[in-house]
């Protein structure tokens, strides 16, 4: 078995990781706010930079920003996209939308069965989304109101941007209901606005929400 290699490697620095995190040729790295660690899609730590070396626990680690990795025994597809995983330090296929808040993150592009294009240089806000479930209950005559759903990992500076899964359904929800949007109230907490027009009495089913939050 071939060890990974790293070429036209750009941004080479040098960084000291988390005292009980070892890495690999390869390895996606990311700052869970205190140490450097190994990135992980679910555990919404972004790829900043990619492992030179292998090395164990705790010791100064030789990471770049981008270039081509090397690994022959990779299952790669020439020309499909790579993301940062869930499993941690790892990259392959874009993350399946669930009711955890996953960063959802292009890393690079496979060039052949062997390798892969990477560059982790930051160009925009982070990209996360989550599936979560919503039940807006009955509105009885109100005209408007806010309910909270729980979504662990939510911060209050995040920008949410979200959607039905599918259309809302049950007594009077075809009357002019509508989702008026999403913010954070809370750490934690998603806010959705509801507007009634006609005051009617709706009493809807639980619905999917599809969630995507931009965070800088």
């Amino acid at each position: 078995m071939a060890l990974p290699t790293i070429t036209n490697a750009q941004g080479v620095t040098r960084l000291t990781l988390k005292t009980t995190v070892s890495a690999n040729v390869g390895d996606l790295i990311g700052h869970d706010g205190t140490d450097w660690v190994l990135a992980d899609a679910d555990g919404r730590i972004p790829a900043q930079f990619m492992a030179m070396e292998s090395i164990g626990a705790g010791a100064e680690l030789q990471v770049c920003r981008s270039g081509v990795l090397t690994d022959t025994d990779a299952p790669y597809t020439a020309g499909v996209d790579q993301y940062l995983t869930a499993t941690a330090g790892a990259h392959g296929a874009v993350p399946v939308i669930s009711s955890t808040l996953t960063v959802l993150q292009r890393i690079g592009k496979a060039l052949s069965t062997s390798e892969v294009s990477f560059d982790l240089s930051r160009r925009g806000p982070d990209a996360l989304r989550a599936r979560v479930a919503y039940d807006p209950a009955s509105l009885a005559g109100a005209t408007a109101r806010s309910d909270t759903v729980s979504v662990t990992g939510l911060q209050t500076t995040d920008v949410i941007r979200g959607a039905q899964v599918a259309a809302i359904t049950g007594t009077g929800w075809d009357s002019g209901l509508v989702v008026q949007g999403f913010d954070v109230s809370g750490a934690n907490t998603l806010r959705a606005r509801l507007v009634n027009a006609t005051a009617g009495a709706l009493d809807g089913a639980s619905v999917n929400l599809d969630l995507y939050v931009e965070r800088w």
